[in-house]
């Protein structure tokens, strides 16, 4: 972003210059003047054809800048490399060809899609250069053949007339040449840093239409983007009315007409054609002249720009050719950049799903192996390491503020005969069914009931004394006669249903007792139940 202003400023005070200049060397000598100002520039060339022959009409070094008129043979420069004119004037768009301090920028000058000549200008190695791009410097390339060829050449050609007439005539074209292209030149800027700006790609697209027909001055502008199997997509696009409507409707095969070979074959960055039907819809609506710009990702074209007169039947001026170009290329980077930004926002967006998805699966998951670990897989009701922890917590907490804790062991009663009777299915189900009667017998706050073990189960009574540790005995014992689950008789039972024996102690904590102690004390009481005929209770009060 830094370097973009730096660029701006360059072109704004260039413009600002040459607006008051009357002449080509004023022109010249203010470029370099900037050139040096903004990127520390002590080196320059700008070579024409003259003659039939490359020659220097200025060159910029470490004592100063000097202008030629007429321009002397590059062979008198000896510090400058002529193979880097050679190389120059072959290009298409501006490049950068590094050397050992630094790089030179090779600057094609062309006029009406020829080759004038050449600039070249030496960077100096430097943090604040090693981000320029050599593209940031096309503007400068039309500005410079635009004077060299309103200068020069077109005075060359008329010298038969009159001097002054000349003079005359070809200040009016330059200068209003030049405020034209001025204006053009700060149209592009503008555009650029209105896409920069847009908050979308489809923003982008449209913004790209709608300120190049006005600012640019065309009639009709719609930009097609390529998609797979050779066929091609709307985005936006211009109605015969002029108005900038959204085409993303349309859709086709690439079309095989006089400007696709240009594009697609010979891989042309501009293509023009007077005097040619001109279309909407793939239907034609006119003649006139049409345009087609290219827009490329790196070697890739993407998809291509089309432009005409339809409605006003305006000629193309002549630099209008290279500000297409440059159009072209604005809309190239700008669109290629926010294509790799959504990808990367989606496929963040989709990262981001996914790590939210396996979060969600782990808790899942970490919460069925919590419940796993905690709870008894056949009964469904908390199994023993659950107790075990709760018990020692418990007799800390009524330890430490000296309340009473309870707790009653159950045993089923002759429950090996029924396994031997039933099958051990049967014993399973009468498991169950017994864990989810006594579950819901005691529903206070801080309750704990837990299968012990086989056919034990304790039911853990924080804070409460003897007297309801006898109560939810009875309850326990009551709901299970209730079932009424049905069992072979044994001879030391007299009932011909499942029951349970109860054994349970009450106990305020203190220094004389254990946990592991009254825990036993509980159990010992559970054996003289079942000693004294089972289907009973037993509690026993501890005094602290």
């Amino acid at each position: 972003m830094i370097q973009y202003h730096k660029v701006r400023q360059f072109y704004d005070r260039l413009l600002a210059q040459s607006g008051k200049s009357h002449n080509l060397q004023t022109t010249c000598e203010q470029i370099c003047n900037n050139l040096a100002l903004r990127f520390s520039v002590t080196r320059a060339v700008i070579a024409l054809a003259y003659g039939n022959q490359w020659k220097i009409i200025l060159n910029m070094d470490e004592q100063g800048t000097q202008y030629h008129y007429p321009p002397i043979p590059y062979l008198e420069i000896p510090s400058l490399p002529a193979e880097l004119i050679n190389l120059a004037i072959t290009q298409q768009w501006p490049v950068f060809h590094p050397h050992n301090a630094g790089q030179w920028l090779l600057l094609p000058l062309e006029r009406q899609s020829e080759n004038i000549g050449c600039m070249l200008i030496d960077f100096p190695e430097s943090a604040d250069n090693q981000h320029l791009q050599s593209h940031d410097f096309h503007f400068l390339a039309a500005l410079l053949a635009a004077e060299l060829n309103a200068s020069m050449f077109d005075s060359i050609f008329l010298s038969k007339f009159s001097k002054e007439r000349v003079a005359e005539r070809e200040m009016k074209i330059r200068q209003n040449e030049q405020h034209t292209l001025q204006r053009q030149l700060q149209a592009l800027h503008d555009i650029s840093f209105k896409l920069w700006r847009a908050d979308s790609i489809d923003s982008m697209l449209f913004t790209a239409v709608d300120e190049a027909k006005q600012r640019l001055n065309i009639d009709r502008m719609a930009i097609f983007l390529f998609q797979a199997s050779n066929r091609m997509k709307g985005t936006y696009g211009t109605d015969l009315q002029g108005n900038t409507v959204n085409e993303s409707n349309f859709e086709s095969d690439i079309p095989d007409m006089w400007f696709t070979p240009h594009a697609l074959g010979q891989k042309e960055y501009l293509v023009v054609e007077q005097n040619t039907p001109l279309y909407h819809d793939l239907k034609q609506v006119g003649f006139g002249w049409s345009a087609y710009i290219s827009l490329w990702d790196e070697d890739t074209l993407i998809g291509w720009i089309a432009c005409d007169n339809l409605l006003r039947g305006l000629p193309l001026p002549d630099h209008f050719h290279q500000l297409l170009k440059q159009f072209g290329f604005i809309v190239s980077q700008h669109l290629v950049r926010r294509q790799a930004e959504e990808k990367l926002r989606k496929l963040n967006g989709e990262l981001e799903q996914r790590i939210a998805e396996r979060t969600h699966a782990l808790q899942r998951a970490n919460t069925k192996l919590q419940k796993v670990s905690r709870e008894d897989p056949l009964t469904e009701v908390a199994n023993r390491r659950v107790f075990d922890e709760r018990f020692i917590d418990e007799w800390r907490r009524a330890d430490r503020h000296q309340l009473p804790l309870s707790i009653l062991i159950i045993d089923i009663d002759y429950f090996k005969e029924y396994n031997d009777s039933f099958g051990h299915a049967a014993g399973d189900e009468c498991l169950k069914t017994i864990a989810q009667t006594l579950a819901q017998v005691e529903r206070r706050a801080g309750a704990l009931f837990a299968r012990y073990g086989g056919e034990e189960f304790v039911l853990l009574l924080p804070g409460q004394d003897n007297r309801a540790t006898h109560y939810a005995a009875d309850k326990a014992l009551n709901a299970i006669r209730r079932l009424r689950l049905a069992r072979d008789p044994h001879p030391e039972q007299t009932t011909e249903f499942v029951t349970i024996s109860i054994g349970g102690a009450t106990i305020t904590p203190s220094t004389r007792y254990t946990p592991d102690a009254f825990f036993k004390m509980a159990d010992s009481a559970l054996y003289e139940a079942k000693s004294g005929g089972r289907n009973q209770r037993l509690i026993v009060d501890i005094l602290s």
